[in-house]
Formats: C-alpha cells, structure tokens, sequence
C-alpha cells in the first residue's frame, strides 16, 4: 500500500466491489494498464479476490473484491503492543472510529432507522475466560458468514450489472473495565 495509486485501487475496489481496474481507471483518472498492475499486485498479496469476468468488446474484463482481512491480527498485535503501544492505540481508535463515520454518515443521509433494514445492539456481558474465547470465536464465525455473503452478493451483482447497496458490517468485541462498587 506503499504506492499511492494503489491504495487508491484498493479503496474502490474495497468499497465498491466487485469492480474492474477499468472502472478503478476511470474512477480515479489513470490509464488501465498501471491501475492494472497494480490490482495485479493487490491480487499476488491476497488483498483482493477475482470473483467474474465477462467479454467485453473484444476483451475479458476482471472484477474484484477485497478479501477479508482480519483488522486484528493477535499474533501480530501482541508483537506490536510490546513494540509500540501508542500505535496499537492509535489503530484501534481508528478502526473505532470508522465504524462511528460509517453511522454517522447514514444517518446524516437519513438511511439508517428510517427503513427496517438495520440491525443495532449493544449487549454489555461479564463473562469468564472461557466465555471471552467463545464470544471471540462467533465473531469470527460472523465476519466470516459476512464474507461468503458478500461473496455470494458480489456474484450476483456482476451478472445483474446491479450497482448494490452499500452497507456497514461491524462486530465489536472488548473488555470493559470493572464497574466501581456501588454503580449500577
């Protein structure tokens, strides 16, 4: 993601997938060939996935999506915690964060909580260890259902032309701090 272009192509096709270099290229102004390379190179870091590719005029044209990648790694982020905890901190407030501007910019379009098609809850627990690694496993069980549906959607999308909905799926899981005594 060094390469700004990159980045770049990796956002769209995040965002918006499954979509062509050619339609990154135009999105983001570049000629096909580089915008090409470079979701090559997304491809060969397994940062994104083909999903189809259909003729057209004369050529085949490739979609893509963005393959899940696990915002937190544990091995990984131990090793960086004990390296770096300021960035650790950093991170996890940015991830926190784009789950606030994904809400926020729903419900300033008035998307969110005007239709029935949300889900919202918030479900404090206390729970013993064994519990936390459960509660961890089906989050990870969901984010990877998320993933064979969007898989599943973005198949459809292409051979529908169908431009889809845009939506945000967030699961969040951490450990709160003790109540002080007395408080409810």
């Amino acid at each position: 993601m060094q390469h700004p272009l990159r980045a770049e192509a990796f956002r769209l096709i995040r965002d918006r997938g499954p979509i062509s270099p050619a339609e990154v290229a135009r999105e983001i102004e570049a000629d096909i060939p580089t915008v090409s390379y470079h979701v090559r190179k997304l491809s060969e870091y397994n940062c994104v996935e083909e999903v189809e590719s259909r003729p057209v005029r004369g050529v085949v044209e490739h979609f893509y999506r963005a393959t899940e990648i696990q915002a937190v790694d544990t091995e990984e982020w131990t090793r960086l915690v004990g390296q770096d905890p300021e960035v650790a901190e950093v991170l996890t407030d940015e991830f926190m964060q784009n789950i606030v501007d994904d809400f926020t910019a729903s419900r300033r379009k008035g998307i969110v909580g005007r239709d029935q098609e949300f889900w919202i809850s918030r479900n404090p627990h206390v729970l013993d260890q064994e519990g936390v690694d459960e509660a961890l496993k089906a989050a990870e069980a969901y984010e990877a259902a998320m993933a064979e549906i969007a898989t599943r959607s973005a198949a459809r999308r292409v051979k529908s032309e169908d431009p889809g909905i845009p939506v945000s799926s967030s699961i969040v899981l951490f450990k709160m701090p003790q109540p002080l005594s007395g408080s409810r």
